[in-house]
């Protein structure tokens, strides 16, 4: 029986095991936001319908977990019905994340292109971002969006980044920084020599723009992990 550390409502770190996802597909009801977290870690394609149901209601964390939760899953049949929830959606947090999740359902480039377009809505573009939050498993072009995201905020070359506070564009750089850093993301960089090159020296730049020591680290962690000796 396999355990997953995931995360409740209200921010708080809870154990949900196998066991849990079994009952809760016997329940046959929305998730709750610890249940759609563990659901993505485990790969739990047999839950997406509860996903769905789950992306109704009034709970914020709970609409917004279920939504990646899909994502983790590709479950791409699930796209046409979160543009249509983000069209009526009155939380236009929940509605934007649920334009980043369907954009990405499409593929890497149609977000990438969605990013890189200089009138798409600054929060919008944030949240394509932060579609790396999450349990989703990278593919190699997610490499490019986010190394293009990275030169994008380094450079601050959209309308938007020049404006944001440094905690918000921290936030953003510190993100990149993670989904870039973990295995599958560094075992396809190191078989893609001009993306590695390409991010190396990103990340060389990067002390310059912050004093966030946690994305200095991590910078520094991820160049060496991707250095021509590993």
């Amino acid at each position: 029986m396999a355990i997953y550390e995931a995360f409740n409502s209200d921010g708080v770190s809870v154990v949900v095991s196998d066991v849990d996802l079994d009952q809760a597909a016997r329940d046959d009801g929305p998730l709750t936001t610890e249940l759609a977290d563990a659901a993505a870690q485990a790969g739990r394609s047999d839950l997406a319908e509860l996903l769905r149901r789950s992306l109704d209601g009034t709970d914020r964390t709970r609409k917004i977990a279920a939504a990646k939760a899909l994502l983790a899953l590709h479950d791409r049949g699930a796209g046409a019905l979160l543009e249509s929830l983000a069209t009526s959606e009155p939380d236009t947090v929940v509605a934007k994340s649920f334009t980043a999740v369907a954009t990405r359902l499409r593929g890497p480039q149609a977000a990438l292109e969605l990013f890189d377009d200089p009138g798409t809505d600054p929060q919008l573009a944030r949240l394509l971002v932060s579609n790396y939050n999450s349990h989703l498993r990278i593919e190699a072009g997610d490499i490019s969006f986010l190394i293009a995201a990275l030169r994008h905020y380094l450079a601050r070359s959209l309308p938007w980044l020049p404006k944001l506070r440094s905690e918000t564009w921290d936030n953003g750089v510190f993100l990149i920084v993670n989904a870039l850093s973990n295995d599958g993301a560094v075992r396809l960089l190191r078989d893609a020599e001009t993306e590695r090159s390409a991010l190396r020296r990103l990340l060389a730049t990067l002390p310059e723009h912050t004093a966030d020591d946690d994305i200095v680290t991590g910078a520094k962690d991820l160049r060496a992990a991707l250095s021509d000796g590993s």
